[in-house]
């Protein structure tokens, strides 16, 4: 009974410094995956100051001013080769008209409708957008990226003033 006893305990013994082992192995794994999704994944320092500099220096091709039908200005439109920086002048949340129509139905169905068309093989890049905001979520900028032909780029600013003239109305 006790050499049963004591085999037993060595089977324990080995099969524990076989699991050491092997969680081990999965902790070093675990911190190569790591690494290389760190560099992958996020920016140096110095990248994103290349990127923000190459942005200011990138000038808007137009700016137009929207206002509106009373002549209050709204915000206004940067309007870049492949790019639309939209701006509230009036404080706006990412929520409730915002969310509902311009961002959800406007921009999701566009970006919805472009990724369909980069699956099929009809268009390279699809509409993409980021809503910048500041303090207290109020929206300090839309911007929206591969927005397409001159009639959407119409379309999405004209959807812009639309929404912001029901907010300040609100």
């Amino acid at each position: 009974m006790v050499e049963d006893l004591l085999k037993l305990r060595k089977e324990v013994e080995e099969r524990v410094a076989q699991l050491e082992k092997e969680l081990d192995f999965y902790k070093r794994l675990l911190a190569a995956l790591d690494e290389a999704i760190g560099k992958k994944s996020f920016t140096t320092a110095a990248e994103e100051k290349e990127r923000r500099e190459a942005a200011a220096a990138k000038k808007p091709l137009e700016v137009q001013s929207i206002k509106s039908k009373e002549g209050e200005e709204l915000g206004v439109a940067e309007i870049y080769e492949d790019e639309l920086v939209l701006r509230p002048k009036i404080a706006v949340k990412a929520e409730g008209l915002m969310k509902r129509f311009f961002i959800d139905k406007l921009l999701e169905r566009y970006k919805e409708e472009d990724e369909d068309a980069v699956r099929r093989g009809r268009a390279e890049k699809a509409l993409e957008y980021e809503v910048q905001e500041g303090g207290e979520g109020v929206i300090t900028a839309i911007v929206v990226k591969n927005y397409g032909d001159e009639n959407r780029r119409r379309d999405i600013i004209r959807a812009f003033k639309w929404t912001l003239e029901r907010m300040a109305k609100g």
